[in-house]
């Protein structure tokens, strides 16, 4: 089907504009390039409206490091005079991470009053799920952890942090690693957060499922990266919005784990990134969390 060049350069422009955008947390941006109806399904198989999904990005903070996401390559196809079909492959590099993760997506760009628009995104599954005899390699989350430099969602430097402790053990059985978040504020437990990782045989790769105490539930996929533990999740609060997160756990081999998380793809509801250091206070977990 005979196509103009003019289109072809448009879309390509697009794209890079669209990456230019993203890397600047321009989120008005990025959803001026959707179509009223575009839609996103994620690797997790999340269905994201796409105009939605992307206008809560926000610009980085000064100094604040952002994942760098590039286009290695991509193929360009016209369906019809206003309908283009572009499959590539992209490589996401997050701060902390020793090696880009590596993933698919397929964009269906339409043209719309001389404006060549996204109408859906595909995305493959970002690199390879780790194996059953990896989870064993989760052994140094156990024990009791204490977080410091907490930069967590809505925790500026000069507020008051609240004290978050985690700790970490398996199950009679050694097939759960099994994890409690609590967050005490003036010493009460205003959060607590339940967590069980474990591999999981339909699906062949190891899973972290999450239950806090206001109704937040959630999922994970876990995979390893060196000394880097990288876990891609998606939440769904009590009202029914969903957040997804690039979780990654840095561990010194010692005692001390340093945590970010990046929001990927949201529900309309924009989070900043969290970072924080973990620091293990005591080998074995404390008495409150050894009944199952």
């Amino acid at each position: 089907m005979p196509t103009s060049r003019q289109d072809r350069a448009s879309i390509e422009a697009a794209t890079k504009a669209y990456q230019e955008a993203l890397a600047k947390g321009d989120g008005e941006a990025l959803a001026a390039f959707w179509t009223d109806d575009g839609d996103i399904i994620d690797a997790d198989g999340n269905l994201l409206n796409g105009r939605e999904a992307v206008v809560a990005t926000v610009p980085p903070d000064e100094g604040e490091l952002r994942p760098t996401m590039n286009i290695n390559e991509s193929r360009l196809r016209f369906l019809s005079p206003a309908v283009a079909l572009e499959d590539g492959t992209v490589e996401v590099l997050f701060p902390g991470a020793a090696a880009p993760m590596t993933g698919r997506f397929s964009a269906v760009w339409v043209k719309q009053e001389d404006r060549w628009l996204l109408s859906a995104l595909r995305e493959d599954a970002l690199g390879e799920p780790s194996g059953p005899e990896q989870l064993a390699d989760l052994d140094w989350m156990t024990g009791e952890w204490a977080a410091t430099n907490n930069m967590a969602a809505g925790v500026g430097e000069g507020d008051a942090q609240p004290e978050i402790t985690i700790t970490g053990r398996w199950n009679s059985s050694q097939t759960f690693l099994i994890r409690d978040m609590r967050i005490r504020e003036e010493g009460r437990v205003i959060l607590h957060v339940t967590q069980r990782i474990g591999w999981d045989p339909l699906h062949k790769e190891i899973r972290g499922w999450v239950f806090s105490s206001d109704g937040t539930h959630g999922e994970a996929i876990w995979g390893r990266d060196g000394q880097t533990w990288l876990a891609k999740s998606t939440i769904t609060s009590p009202d029914g919005t969903q957040q997804s997160s690039l979780n990654i756990f840095t561990y010194d081999g010692k005692d001390t784990c340093h945590w970010k998380a990046y929001p990927t793809h949201l529900d309309g509801h924009g989070i900043p990134p969290l970072d924080m250091t973990l620091n293990r206070v005591k080998k074995e977990a404390s008495a409150e969390t050894e009944a199952e």
